[in-house]
């Protein structure tokens, strides 16, 4: 035993339990829970991949998402997006917070985006530019700023921007590779299209009578 006061000996120092790295890690991450620090549904949805689910959404994020999905006609939108998207929104587009439920309840179960831009359009065209500008949102992955008001433009997302979708049949998006590292040294796949046949010789047209040679003149 240790007196007070006295440094303490090597043997009891080693016979201390040994905390690795990883299980510290471990305890931190479970207090970090226990006190609330992922609770907030807009941190769960930002730390969320791309593909997940739209699980653990706030009301008024989840209205956004199910909006976003109707108006633009793609249901397979990211949820950690549609976060970014509304949090830019409520930031940049004036009156976003009283708008957002007023749009919300023309919602229809199975409605066309055509059918809610048009219900939109029909109660206010404040509501119609709200709907277009989710849109343009969703397309170019920005959510425009106003310079009279102050506010920058605000880049919510750039692979997931759905203007990508559109020519992905045939173009990468910039600054991304192309099937992966080094795919320029793989075989080029195949086109498609029937190899180039080659033509028919066309025979010689027959003539008549004895060409007569140049330069000879007539007597």
């Amino acid at each position: 035993m240790n007196h007070p006061g006295t440094e303490p000996s090597a043997t009891s120092v080693s016979s201390l339990p040994r905390v690795s790295r990883r299980h510290a890690l471990i305890g931190l991450a479970a207090l970090l829970a226990q006190a609330g620090f992922w609770s907030n549904p807009l941190s769960a949805a930002m730390s969320a991949p791309a593909s997940a689910p739209a699980t653990g959404l706030a009301p008024a994020t989840m209205l956004f998402y199910t909006l976003s999905q109707t108006i633009t006609g793609h249901r397979d939108l990211s949820a950690a997006t549609a976060a970014r998207i509304e949090q830019a929104m409520r930031t940049n587009v004036p009156g976003f917070a009283d708008q957002l439920p007023r749009l919300g309840a023309l919602l229809v179960t199975g409605q066309e985006a055509k059918a809610l831009l048009a219900a939109a359009s029909a109660a206010d065209a404040g509501l119609r530019e709200l709907a277009l500008a989710i849109v343009a949102a969703w397309y170019t992955g920005t959510v425009a700023g106003n310079a009279a008001q102050g506010t920058k433009s605000i880049v919510v997302a750039y692979a997931e921007a759905l203007m990508y979708r559109t020519v992905a049949d045939g173009q990468v998006v910039p600054t991304y590779c192309n099937y992966g590292p080094l795919w320029w040294l793989k075989a080029p796949p195949a086109v498609g299209v029937s190899a180039p046949v080659a033509p028919k010789p066309v025979p010689a047209p027959a003539t008549t009578g004895t060409p007569e040679t140049k330069g000879k003149q007539a007597k």
